[in-house]
């Protein structure tokens, strides 16, 4: 199959599980085109951008090079989307940028002949709509979180009428997008997945004289809960000297998360270890024990899908401490893989870390769950065999 991603911007270091799919498909033989709105340029990228070639799959836009395109039909799609959306929205600078855009992008899909559009978030779904009108092909839209949780039901009314199917990640995101009006016939459960040839299982084990070393890897904001952990890992200092916390990202929460462990006097136990590549990420993975990801419902309503850093940390075989928020209890399944808590309960968060750290007999039960549960539910070739199967059914 000729597959056209679209993206908003691709490369994105926070989205492996997109990118975990162009792979598994790439190697399963279709020819996958990526078609991003932004160019994004990033210090530290995902090792299967090079070793795919990925960029070279990738289209930008560029207003200096409109011009240089031999094909005509740009022009004719653009005219098609300029005129619709002067009637519903008026002119503006930015819509017409928005419509050059679309129309270089719907000129060479067009040239390629795709046989499918997949729009990753909900945003961009919307932005492919008209492509998808004047190709006459069918149009995918997966959901990942913040685009259903903080929208309402007027801003994806076209999209649910003229998507053929729409993929969401859990029950929980089924539930939201039902709420925003989506017909429940269109609504596909379709998992994230992961490569379980990349993540080795290790026995935690720790000995007397070690720390105890917990985890915590995502953006710095809201959603991602980490000033929860570090304040119920305070706690836990108290009682337990030979704890560390290390945190893997970067975000706009920086200086308020570094602020808040300068204030706690937690500088020599909690680490900040800044972006790593996917590759360093598992690495510190092995070296740790405990994983830990308090997410929380954001002040605008933002929340999460279902975390793929939950899905990896449990292929290698580390114990999972997070909350009941969003998908995430579909992932972590409670005094099975780990513990789950309420969000926001730093008590309880603190409770379940100390218990974690008196009882590490129990980490290799929860880590040997977790794998098995991963290698069951979110392994990556069996997750884009499911996802074939809706191409195929969609384009006949």
């Amino acid at each position: 199959m000729k597959i056209a991603y679209y993206l908003n911007e691709f490369p994105a270091i926070s989205e492996s599980f997109i990118l975990n799919q162009i792979v598994e498909l790439i190697k399963k033989g279709h020819d996958i085109s990526i078609f991003s709105m932004i160019n994004p340029i990033n210090e530290i990228q995902h090792e299967e951008i090079k070793a795919y070639n990925l960029l070279e799959r990738t289209h930008y836009f560029k207003l200096e090079n409109l011009l240089k395109m031999k094909d005509f039909k740009k022009w004719f799609f653009f005219f098609n989307f300029f005129l619709q959306n002067i009637y519903r929205s008026g002119i503006s600078k930015r819509r017409i940028k928005q419509d050059i855009k679309k129309a270089c992008f719907a000129a060479i899909m067009d040239k390629m002949d795709i046989d499918i559009i997949h729009a990753h978030f909900g945003t961009t779904g919307n932005h492919s709509i008209q492509i998808k009108q004047v190709l006459k092909k069918p149009l995918i839209t997966s959901f990942y979180g913040f685009d259903a949780a903080i929208a309402d039901p007027t801003t994806y009314f076209k999209l649910f009428n003229t998507a053929e199917k729409i993929t969401v990640l859990s029950d929980d995101m089924k539930n939201d997008m039902l709420a925003l009006g989506c017909p429940e016939e269109k609504i596909i459960i379709h998992h994230l997945g992961v490569d379980l040839d990349k993540f080795s299982y290790t026995q935690r084990n720790v000995n007397p004289h070690e720390k105890v070393i917990f985890l915590c890897v995502g953006r710095f904001v809201e959603k991602k809960g980490i000033a929860y952990a570090i304040k119920a890992f305070s706690r836990l200092l108290i009682e337990y000297k030979n704890v560390e916390l290390k945190i893997i990202g970067d975000g706009g929460m920086k200086k308020e998360i570094e602020d808040l462990i300068f204030r706690l006097k937690l500088q020599k136990n909690v680490i900040l270890l800044g972006s790593y590549t996917h590759t360093e990420i598992i690495d510190e993975m092995h070296r740790s024990h405990i994983f830990l990801l308090p997410s929380i419902t954001a002040e605008n309503g933002d929340k999460e899908g279902t975390p793929t850093v939950l899905m990896e940390a449990q292929a290698t075989g580390m114990p999972i401490l997070s909350t009941y928020h969003a998908g995430i209890p579909e992932v972590v399944i409670n005094s099975k893989t780990g513990y789950l808590v309420e969000e926001k309960n730093i008590y309880s968060l603190y409770e379940k870390m100390k218990y974690l750290v008196e009882q590490p007999n129990i980490w290799n039960k929860f880590g040997k769950n977790g794998r098995k549960h991963v290698n069951e539910n979110y392994n990556i070739s069996n997750q884009v065999e499911k996802l074939e199967y809706i191409y195929k059914n969609v384009i006949k």
